[in-house]
């Protein structure tokens, strides 16, 4: 996503997940959704069978965006059945139970041009994927097929994201070459030309910068700190 740890990811972004079956159970936000039934939940292992055998591939899972994790590995120990929208997911180790915790990448594109990227916190909870929160991370302007540039040469703003130490806390900043006073100048000087495409990348740009700061594990969820600016 952004230069050094969240690289990987944000170079995914491109790849959509594949539909699953109309009987899957969807994932969840906090406020909950239908438990899956019995019948969703994979076999369990007969006793002195062997547990070598690698899980089986979910249709709804998303593209591996750390080769050292593998999230399809990862849903299945928990029962999980996922139709989850995401550009890559990566282990999140973060509150109470880190194993549990996922990051997921997503993008919204405007019909103006402008595409906001996102990282969203999810937790395995009771056979359910849940989303706690979703971090606008990212902003840039959408591909133009007749002059392509690469995905991160087309962001205005972006964060980067530090990973937890001791799974309690993250930090998000101005990635390096990126300043929100700037991204919002140099947009402005585009008005003239891109009046509508502008003023969606400067809402977009203050959503990415109101971002910044601590966010503290608190509550079984993650939570904005005072150390926003």
């Amino acid at each position: 996503m952004t230069r050094g740890w969240l690289l990987p990811l944000l170079t995914s972004l491109s790849v959509a997940c594949a539909a699953v079956p109309a009987n899957s159970s969807s994932v969840s936000s906090a406020s909950g959704s239908p438990e899956p039934t019995s019948d969703d939940a994979p076999p369990a292992t007969a006793a002195g069978a062997s547990t070598s055998e690698a899980p089986p591939e979910l249709p709804g899972a998303p593209p591996v965006t750390d080769p050292g994790w593998d999230f399809h590995a990862w849903a299945y120990a928990r029962e999980l059945k996922v139709e989850l929208v995401s550009d890559g997911c990566e282990a999140a180790k973060l509150g109470d139970k880190p194993d549990e915790t996922v990051w997921c990448a997503h993008h919204q594109e405007s019909k103006e041009g402008a595409a906001l990227y996102t990282r969203a916190l999810y937790v395995a909870r009771n056979k359910r994927l849940l989303k706690l929160v979703e971090i606008p991370i990212a902003v840039g302007v959408m591909d133009n097929p007749d002059a392509p540039r690469d995905e991160q040469d087309r962001h205005v703003m972006r964060l980067r994201l530090t990973p937890p130490k001791d799974g309690k806390a993250v930090s998000l900043e101005a990635a390096s070459g990126f300043d929100c006073e700037k991204a919002l100048k140099d947009n402005d000087t585009n008005k003239a030309s891109a009046r509508d495409l502008t003023r969606a990348l400067d809402e977009r740009i203050k959503k990415v910068c109101a971002a910044r700061g601590e966010w503290i594990w608190a509550g079984g969820t993650l939570r904005h700190g005072a150390g926003g600016r």
